[in-house]
């Protein structure tokens, strides 16, 4: 069975319940509802057929998506541990100013508290 049909009838009875639910909540029953003239009808079944077209395509989108992401190109591959190793670098020019800036506040405390300060 195909992911297609097994989502379709997982859907189905989940729908259905949802549906009647929806229902009673409204108050409507086979009493009290109109029929719907032919063309309500055709543009009904218009709609479902441009929505189901949608979906259809939203879900090929997120496909062709995930297809791409699992196979990145050799020379992405190359590219991106150059931007690491330059990420790499600029953080440690980073860690070593801070380092500097630290060494230079801590020794300029160590001098208020001698009394070396001029």
């Amino acid at each position: 069975m195909s992911d297609l049909e097994k989502l379709k009838s997982e859907v189905n009875p989940l729908m259905n319940t949802l549906v009647s639910n929806i229902l009673r909540k409204h108050g409507v029953s086979k009493d009290n509802v109109r029929t719907l003239s032919e063309d309500e009808k055709a543009n009904i079944l218009k709609m479902l057929d441009d929505l189901k077209a949608q979906s259809e395509a939203v879900v090929k989108q997120q496909k062709q998506k995930n297809q791409n992401k699992s196979q990145p190109d050799a020379s992405s591959r190359s590219g991106d541990r150059a931007n690491r190793k330059r990420n790499r670098s600029n953080k440690n020019k980073l860690r070593e100013k801070l380092k500097q800036r630290r060494q230079q506040e801590n020794k300029g405390e160590n001098e208020e508290k001698n009394g070396d300060l001029e």
